[in-house]
């Protein structure tokens, strides 16, 4: 993972904007947030995405929407890297 902005560098509700690479193998963990929206945009790879207990695949273009209290999570079932950017956005502040 690699910060490029955290929530300092921004005057709105932004958390955060970060660069994830997700190796063959691993996964960024079935979990649910509470009070920000996050969005996945894929900008290589593919993988297995769960979005509130539903499996779809996702590949290189795809944005995703996590709403706030959503539960997702994103494995990669390939055999190349998951490279994502990810910005979270709070919903109060």
């Amino acid at each position: 993972m690699y910060e490029i902005w955290e929530k300092a560098n921004f005057e709105s509700n932004i958390d955060f904007c970060d660069r994830v690479v997700v190796p063959p193998g691993s996964s960024v963990g079935y979990h649910q947030h509470g009070g920000n929206e996050e969005m996945y945009i894929v900008l290589e790879g593919e993988g297995l995405m769960t979005i509130e207990g539903e499996e779809v695949i996702v590949v290189e273009g795809d944005m995703i929407l996590n709403p706030a209290g959503g539960r997702h999570g994103l494995s990669n079932n390939s055999v190349n890297n998951i490279d994502l950017l990810v910005i979270q956005v709070g919903m109060n502040d």
